[in-house]
């Protein structure tokens, strides 16, 4: 046992185990650290978390691993990480909507985010690009609108999950404007995106980093992106909120820690990985996946929009009647 877990086993057996955390802080990491991705290799968020690691393992003095654990909506992963000892070596990258809506839509999920998962940092947020596959025959957002109102249930779109953002995009979309499509939900946003590809899926939401080429190509229509206004580096885009005015929509990414995990090292982590973020080439690496950096992000910053999130979710599940699936 090293020295500094037996004085923390020393401290709870004489009852002074509050000084425990600061102990477990400065012995922090003791090992590798494993930051858990919850969807599969191949996605802006498991970029994300790649480009993390690499660097912030040499600010640590030990490696970062990165853990995929893709499936239910992102939840398996998230869960797996809330049930790993709270000690600041096991993180979890997640989009919003895998704390916020993937637990109110999966059957048989027990997360509790606010007491299984301690908030680390908010590392960035990005619009989405609606894509079609040519064989729909649709060329603009109006001609597409157009087409789901004429045969309603029979155009589909594909997601990465319940929950998933490609999901909540979609069905933000068909609440505000009364539509209806077919949701064909797969394991991971990389399987889905190829569906829409091969044209086995008529569309999808999808991080612009990922369509891009494709659009050029020609193998991919862009219809529309989420956010409320044109894409810099896209101007000739419009924003869906052209044709369904007050649509916006953005996920964003933050790193958590298990419930529990004592203060003095969350602050550590938090730390390390703000410096992280302010390094010029990730600043430019997470703009190359579409991802917008954020700044000024701290724990409790994090907890609050958290919350705020969650409660908007939890009108919007309801307003919509989305049911678990």
């Amino acid at each position: 046992m090293r020295l500094c877990q037996w004085l923390v086993a020393a401290l709870a057996a004489t009852g002074l185990g509050a000084f425990a955390p600061t102990l477990l802080a400065a012995d922090f990491p003791a090992r590798p650290v494993t930051l858990i991705s919850p969807t599969v290799p191949g996605g802006a968020m498991d970029g994300v978390a790649r480009l993390i690691a690499q660097r912030l393992g040499p600010r640590l003095g030990q490696p970062v691993v990165i853990d995929s654990k893709p499936g239910a909506g992102g939840t398996l992963g998230v869960s797996l990480a809330a049930r790993a000892p709270a000690d600041g070596h096991t993180l979890v990258i997640v989009a919003d909507s895998y704390l916020t809506v993937a637990p109110r839509l999966l059957r048989g999920v027990s997360l509790q985010p606010f007491k299984d998962l301690a908030p680390v940092i908010e590392l960035g947020s990005s619009p989405m690009v609606l894509v079609a596959h040519p064989s729909l025959r649709v060329k603009t957002l109006a001609e597409y609108l157009a087409k789901v109102r004429a045969e309603p249930g029979k155009v589909t779109y594909a997601s990465a999950g319940a929950g998933s953002p490609h999901h909540l995009f979609m069905a933000t979309l068909e609440q505000q404007l009364g539509l209806r499509l077919a949701h064909v939900p797969y394991k991971g946003g990389p399987q889905a995106f190829s569906d829409v590809l091969g044209g086995h899926a008529d569309s999808m939401f999808i991080a612009m980093s990922t369509a891009e080429p494709h659009i050029k190509s020609g193998k991919l229509v862009a219809l529309g992106v989420s956010g409320a206004k044109r894409l810099t580096e896209h101007p000739g885009i419009p924003p869906i909120a052209e044709q369904a005015p007050g649509y916006e929509s953005e996920f964003w990414f933050a790193l958590f820690a298990p419930g529990g995990t004592p203060a003095p090292v969350t602050a550590r982590l938090h730390r390390e990985i703000a410096a992280v973020l302010a390094e010029p080439e990730v600043i430019q690496g997470m703009k190359a996946l579409g991802v917008a950096p954020s700044a000024g992000s701290t724990p409790d910053l994090l907890a609050q929009k958290l919350r705020r999130e969650d409660a908007k979710m939890e009108r919007l599940i309801r307003e919509t009647g989305l049911k678990p699936e």
